[in-house]
Order: structure tokens, then C-alpha cells, then sequence
């Protein structure tokens, strides 16, 4: 009598047989798809932070241009353009000043920051109102 004959059937159907190659092909498959997933998910946060990161260099860079700007005499302030490169990434900082807007002894200051991304230029503006301080 060989051994298969001499186990009970259950036991015979529940003996460990190994993992079929479809098994196997169907788990492969299903790791390569969440890694794949995995994987564009973590391409589209690299790109994120790094655009992120660039919009905060240019606001931080119209800031200090409208804070420069601020500094000066009220007479003094004239509207410019300047290019910075910071991190490898040019900006192209102007400002713009408007007199007597939006009421007479007002100058309204604008300071746009732009640059190019890889998906295509990109720009900022921060803007302010400013009269004269006068002393007494």
C-alpha cells in the first residue's frame, strides 16, 4: 500500500502542496503595482517641496525688496528691477511705484518676483500702501 492510501482523505487534501507559479505571478504582479504607485506618489512630493521651496524664496525676496524699498526716504523711492539667483534659480525682481494712489500723498509699491519652473514661468507680487511719515 503506498502512503497516500494509508492517510485519511482530509489529510491527503489539506498536506501542504507549495506555491503554484500562478500564485506566485498574481503576488508579483500586485507588488509591482504598489510600487509603482508607491513610487509616483513619492515623484509627485519631490516635485511639490521643490516648487513649494521656490515660492517661498521668491516671497521671501519680494519682502526684502519691499522692505528696502520702505527703508528709503519717501522722495527717494523709485521704481527698479534687479535679477537675483539664489539656489541656482534666477528671479527677476521689480518694483513698481505708483504716486498718488490710491489717494493723493500715497505711493502704492509693488514688488513682483518672477522665475521660470520646469512647468512653465511662475511669478509672485506683494504689495503695499505708504504715505510720509511726518515728524513733528
Amino acid at each position: 500500500m503506498c502512503t497516500s492510501e494509508r492517510r485519511p482523505r482530509w489529510r491527503r487534501l489539506a498536506a501542504p502542496r507549495g506555491v503554484s507559479l500562478i500564485e506566485t505571478l498574481v503576488a508579483l504582479g500586485l507588488l509591482a503595482i504598489s510600487a509603482g504607485t508607491v513610487g509616483n506618489y513619492l515623484v509627485q512630493q519631490i516635485r511639490m517641496s521643490s516648487m513649494n521651496y521656490l515660492y517661498t524664496q521668491a516671497y521671501a525676496l519680494a519682502e526684502a525688496q519691499l522692505e528696502a524699498t520702505r527703508a528709503l526716504d519717501y522722495d527717494d523711492m523709485v521704481p527698479g528691477s534687479k535679477n537675483v539667483t539664489v539656489g541656482g534659480v534666477t528671479y527677476a525682481v521689480a518694483t513698481t511705484i505708483l504716486n498718488d494712489t490710491p489717494a493723493s500723498g500715497l505711493k502704492q509699491i509693488t514688488v513682483d518676483v518672477s522665475w521660470k519652473d520646469m512647468l512653465g514661468p511662475k511669478t509672485v507680487a506683494v504689495q503695499t500702501i505708504y504715505t510720509q511719515v511726518e515728524q513733528y
